[in-house]
């Protein structure tokens, strides 16, 4: 009897025991499913080899529209496996290289300005420059430096430059946009360059304003500002309204002016007659260009694969982005149009196509 009772008791203990050796193997297996599955988010968000996040700015906006038409030849053509996603989180200016040196992002729509400013460590005073991102391709749209004075102030003064107006420390009244946008980084440049700033320039009895673009082309319809100085696109609307409306004079940069700020990142460009209206001269004067850029850190070969599919697939990202037209494949490796150096899966693909 005890016999029985005994071998009884052992049959359970071993029915428990295997009950709970099971149990211990299933926990074990949930929770490496749930480690891994933890981790592949993190890496999601902060992109792992395989998922890269692509940074651009709010849907809506022509930058995010040409994000989406970079995804449509890029994916199809990417290593099995890798995947990009594009995300609005960038507010443009020099948070898209800010995100690729945190990792936030691993590609990014940028602007070669504010770009080689960091890169060289010159964006601001106490900021190390930032060596982990390169550049893909430029040139993808643009920003045109644009200057234009009243036709009263021309008449008044006989000048036709802002070289001059500058020289003569003329009490001249400016428009720009508010600080932090890039028509106020440009007119600051500009005025460094040029050996002043804004705050000399008061000394002189000039003055400056530093508002949005409607206020800019009030003051100067109105007659309470004699120049506008940004970088905008063309067919901007506001200055659009403003050239059809009032008679205004677009200014030309002379050749010293432009070489010095190109050593800012600045690329020459003409502004083609007619971009504005009574504009009938082609104009030259300097750019700030759109350009795509990557983590150092992203594979070559994945990179070598986005510069391929963006070059050779002009027509479908014009269908999407009639603006890409201006883009020139064969000029996407300019230093100028990019600001930063070359990612090697880049430059790979430019030197096999004799572009670099």
């Amino acid at each position: 009897m005890i016999k029985q009772l005994g071998g009884k008791l052992m049959k359970k203990i071993s029915k428990s025991l295997s009950l709970i050796l099971v149990m211990m193997l299933l926990v074990t297996f949930l929770t490496a499913c749930g480690d891994s599955d933890t981790n592949s988010s993190d890496n999601g968000k902060q992109g792992s080899g395989n998922e890269l996040i692509l940074a651009t700015q709010t849907v809506g906006t022509a930058v995010y529209a040409r994000a989406a038409a970079y995804g449509e030849v890029i994916k199809p053509v990417l290593p099995e496996g890798v995947n990009v996603e594009i995300q609005p989180i960038s507010t443009g200016g020099a948070a898209a290289v800010l995100l690729l040196d945190e990792n936030k992002a691993q590609l990014a729509t940028a602007n070669n300005v504010p770009a080689k400013k960091l890169f060289d460590g010159t964006y601001e005073e106490g900021r190390d420059a930032i060596k982990s991102v390169c550049s893909i391709l430029g040139g993808t749209d643009y920003t045109y430096f644009t200057i234009m004075f009243t036709d009263d102030f021309v008449k008044d003064t006989g000048y036709t430059t802002i070289e001059e107006v500058i020289e003569n420390k003329h009490p001249v009244r400016i428009v720009t946009k508010q600080p932090g946008s890039f028509g106020k980084t440009g007119a600051d440049d500009l005025l460094d360059v040029l050996g002043t700033s804004f705050e000399e320039i008061k000394s002189w009895g000039a003055e400056a304003f530093h508002i949005d673009p409607n206020q800019m082309t009030d003051m100067l319809k109105e007659g309470k500002a004699d120049i506008s100085i940004d970088v905008v696109s063309l067919g901007q609307p506001a200055f659009t309204e403003l050239t059809m409306t009032t008679k205004m004079h677009v200014i030309e940069l002379k050749e010293e002016t432009r070489a010095m700020l190109n050593d800012y990142g600045y690329a020459n460009k003409v502004m083609p007659a007619n971009s504005w209206t009574g504009q009938e001269k082609d104009i030259q004067t300097v750019v700030g260009c759109e350009t795509l850029i990557a983590r150092a850190d992203v594979s070559e070969d994945v990179i070598y694969e986005i510069t391929k599919a963006i070059c050779e697939n002009k027509d479908i990202l014009v269908e999407q982005v009639p603006a890409m037209e201006a883009f020139e494949p064969e000029q996407a490796a300019d230093n100028l149009l990019n600001g930063l150096p070359l990612h090697p899966g880049a430059q790979k693909y430019f030197e096999e196509k004799g572009w670099l």
